[in-house]
């Protein structure tokens, strides 16, 4: 390319090129010179660059010098170039991972002829000693998002602030229990702990012990199950992988994002946003205006238009995604639940048959039980913050019991997959006036060994109910009970007809709830309901509930005496009706209220969980059960 050609695509003439590359323009108007200068630059014109620095040597080339792979500075990256390219410059990109290969890197650069470098800075450089060998003319500037090197760059955004932005975020929504999730060794973990602590210190929040630093993704996520067992509402990622690490295994348990936990992340680039659901809240460090910012210093330093900028300081900025919100507010403590966990295999008859009776099944459902997953999931599905511990095999029936957990909002941080053994199984005759009869194969169930609950003691955590059910290994359920009296936990057990109770578990249990079947075998004979519940409580526990089906319940508690109405609800299945029914009431007394209304909340509960086949589909939902509000919030 010639003058002529330059003076073609500028719409001038040659002489007029010419006085313009030779400093001659006077005469010539701004916008004419402007106009032509942007051509030459663009098609690296050599008399061009003579022009500039006066020197034959100037190449048209900046060298752009990162700490780390191009993949983790993409914005940055794509800034500088952008500013470069709008100033008709071609970049040249080097990483350079360790400071010891710092001059190495540099003098690679110095011998392409760039004809300045640009650094993104993550720790104290000694300029004059890098810069031994470089050309006598040789411009640099720096950016850095670690606030103590500002005085050394044209540009920076703190991550400190970042990290502070995110935590006040969180604060203003209400949470107060942040943890905070970092990497171990990374350049910016100083700064992201300091402004960490800086938002809690200005919001009269007590530090305690909720910094992670990770060394890998693995110990990523082995840190938040131990965070999930905890006092924590919301995470705060370094970045972005992290984050993924939370979601994960947030969503392994059962846990939902924002109900349960809110997670917000750092980031230096917007790009995550798009592959998690729900979208990630993030706080941006502006990686793409420092490139930008740091590289129109330099060529503004090259090109010689004067002294340099003061030093720019961007601000972090919020990107609002759907992963944070307040804290659940009203929701009760933690239940946490111990207990079986089966595959329901609901036949539907005229009548439960008798000895020697052969009929024909109406339809047969297989649907997901056991009253350790209906007490859960019915815990759940009305607010309630619920995590079970169990035992599922590892084939489909436990993959169906674990994912209908899951997304009915329980935390299975406490289950175990046990792959050499079946799940259990339920075999549940239903006649046609809603009475059932059952058979069960325990299967996994059976593995629900005392060890099993001493191993997610971490899930007892901040709970304030337990509910066991004697559908499991004796030994556990024993266990359970004194474990719970030791850590004061208040307990609710159903007793299965199976077991007799003895004195001296019986006088650690908060609240026993067996059905009038169960309470034959607690206290045989023919005394009358209340008699038997007056002789069990005086045996030991603290309440005794009998559930009379569709004649309700009663109660026995010192302080109270009182039959309770069932709920007026045509039956189709009464299979878990007792399991709706503790589910509830866990729920209602958690959340502060007192027995009189839990019982009625627990009462409308269990009606409506009769109206529908199986246990966990028929299990009514908070917005449902608030229709009957005006009826059971009664005295």
């Amino acid at each position: 390319m010639n003058i002529r050609d330059i003076a073609a695509l500028a719409g001038v003439s040659p002489a007029t090129v010419s006085k313009v590359i030779n400093n001659k323009d006077d005469s010539i108007t701004e916008e004419t010179r402007e106009r032509v200068l942007r051509i030459v630059k663009e098609y690296n014109f050599k008399p061009f660059r003579k022009y500039i620095q006066n020197e034959s040597t100037f190449s048209g080339f900046v060298g752009l010098l990162l700490p780390g792979s191009a993949k983790a500075f993409s914005d940055y990256i794509a800034g500088a170039q952008a500013a470069a390219a709008a100033e008709g410059y071609s970049m040249v990109l080097c990483t350079c991972q360790e400071e010891r290969d710092l001059e190495k890197h540099l003098n690679n650069l110095f011998n392409r002829g760039v004809d300045g470098v640009s650094f993104y800075l993550d720790r104290e450089v000694d300029f004059r000693r890098a810069f031994a060998n470089a050309p006598e003319k040789l411009v640099r500037t720096a950016a850095t998002n670690r606030r103590s090197l500002a005085g050394q760059c044209a540009a920076y955004c703190a991550f400190s602030d970042a990290t502070r932005m995110a935590a006040e975020h969180l604060i203003r929504l209400g949470h107060r229990e942040i943890a905070l999730l970092g990497w171990k060794d990374h350049f910016l973990t100083e700064d992201l702990v300091a402004g960490y602590n800086e938002a809690l210190y200005e919001h009269d929040i007590l530090p305690r012990e909720a910094v992670f630093l990770c060394d890998s993704p693995e110990d990523v996520m082995d840190h938040v199950r131990q965070i999930t067992y905890g006092l924590s509402t919301a995470f705060l990622c370094q970045d972005a992988q992290i984050a993924a690490c939370v979601y994960r295994v947030l969503s392994r348990y059962g846990l939902q994002i924002p109900k349960d936990y809110s997670v917000i992340s750092i980031s230096d680039h917007r790009a995550p946003l798009d592959v998690f659901e729900p979208d990630l809240t993030m706080v941006d460090v502006q990686l793409r205006a420092l490139g930008q910012a740091a590289m129109e210093s330099l060529i503004l330093g090259i090109e010689g238009k004067g002294k340099a900028p003061e030093t720019k300081c961007f601000a972090p900025r919020l990107w609002q995604g759907a992963s944070v919100a307040s804290p659940l507010k009203g929701r009760g403590r933690r239940i946490v639940v111990v207990g079986s966990m089966n595959m329901d295999v609901i036949i539907h008859m005229t009548h439960i048959p008798t000895s020697g009776e052969s009929l024909h099944s109406q339809r047969i459902l297989n649907l997901p039980g056991g009253k350790g997953a209906n007490q859960a999931v019915g815990a759940a599905k009305l607010g309630g913050n619920a995590y079970v511990i169990g035992c599922l095999g590892g084939d489909q029936e436990g993959r169906l019991l674990y994912n209908s957990l899951v997304e009915n909002g329980v935390s299975t941080a406490g289950v175990q997959i046990i792959h050499e053994k079946p799940t259990g199984k339920a075999y549940i005759l239903v006649g046609e006036n809603g009475e059932s009869t059952i058979v069960r194969a325990h299967g996994a169930n059976d593995e629900l060994q005392p060890d099993v609950v001493r191993a997610n003691e971490e899930c007892f955590k901040d709970a304030e109910f337990c509910l066991i059910s004697t559908e499991m290994p004796w030994k556990t359920v024993e266990y359970a009970i004194n474990f719970c009296a030791t850590k004061g936990i208040k307990t609710i057990v159903k007793p299965t007809i199976q077991t007799v109770i003895p004195p001296e578990i019986l006088q650690k249990i908060t609240y026993l709830v067996p059905n009038e079947k169960e309470l034959e075998v607690q206290v045989p004979g023919s005394k009358s309901v209340e008699e038997k519940a007056e002789f069990l409580f005086n045996s030991g526990p603290q309440n005794v509930l009998v559930t009379l089906g569709e004649k309700g319940c009663y109660l026995h508690s010192k302080d109270l005496k009182r039959h309770f109405p069932a709920a007026d609800f045509q039956a189709v299945d009464t299979t878990g009706a007792g399991d709706a029914f503790i589910g509830a009431l866990a729920v209602y007394l958690s959340e502060g209220h007192d027995i009189v209304p839990s019982i009625q909340f627990a009462t409308y509960a269990a009606g409506l969980s009769v109206t529908r086949d199986g246990v966990q589909p028929a299990l009514a939902d908070r917005m449902v059960l608030e229709i009957y509000s005006d009826k059971y919030n009664i005295d």
